[in-house]
């Protein structure tokens, strides 16, 4: 489908990019992604840490319902959602939160409609990676993978006018919890297509007050 260019909310690159927190060099991006996500709804000031610190306080960590396997690895696309839940439980916050299988009509729905916020999973193998890159930068900030990766973003924009440093179509533009507090981080349609619910029964988490 032909999708419209949009910013979420209407909001300028370098408002949504003062949402982005920093995982560092973890593996928690549901977990910040989770309070950034919140934040944007609801006006917050929620922090990815307040998860870590929750999980690192239960007997099995999180296992299961909430990661993968122990606290120092990361999320499926149901686990984040009930991360976010848990998240605004702790803070008296009730949001709508749905996780499922989306379509780019949802993506563009999620973008236009200023009333609900979308996170997506992207999923890839070793040296088959996408570019994510901030801003106009051609280089990735994502790391290489041991053999299957993730990563959970928020959707921020499509701009069919974005290009990068080097002249490269990047329209895709999403919150990612690395360190950048000016600039959102963009992918070409190639790669958010090939990498977008790779490998994962579901690809959407769809988030509302």
């Amino acid at each position: 489908m032909s999708l419209m260019t949009s910013y979420w909310r209407g909001w300028s690159e370098i408002q949504l990019a003062s949402y982005q927190q920093d995982q560092g060099s973890s593996n928690h991006c549901a977990k910040f992604a989770a309070a950034s996500v919140l934040n944007m709804l609801y006006g917050s000031s929620l922090s990815g840490e307040e998860l870590v610190t929750w999980l690192e306080s239960r007997p099995l960590k999180g296992t299961g319902q909430y990661t993968i396997w122990g606290n120092q690895n990361g999320s499926l696309v149901f686990q984040t959602a009930n991360l976010i839940r848990k998240l605004a439980a702790l803070n008296g916050q009730r949001p709508h939160v749905r996780c499922g299988f989306g379509t780019f009509s949802d993506l563009q729905a999620g973008l236009s409609d200023g009333i609900h916020a979308t996170l997506v999973s992207v999923t890839y193998f070793q040296g088959k990676e996408p570019v994510i890159a901030r801003g106009t930068n051609t280089r990735s900030s994502l790391g290489s993978s041991p053999l299957v990766g993730g990563h959970i973003m928020i959707l921020a924009a499509y701009d069919s006018a974005h290009l990068n440093a080097a002249g490269g179509k990047t329209p895709w533009g999403f919150l990612s919890s690395w360190a950048s507090t000016e600039n959102i981080y963009w992918m070409t349609e190639r790669d958010f297509h090939r990498s977008w619910g790779l490998l994962s029964y579901y690809n959407i988490i769809t988030v509302r007050k």
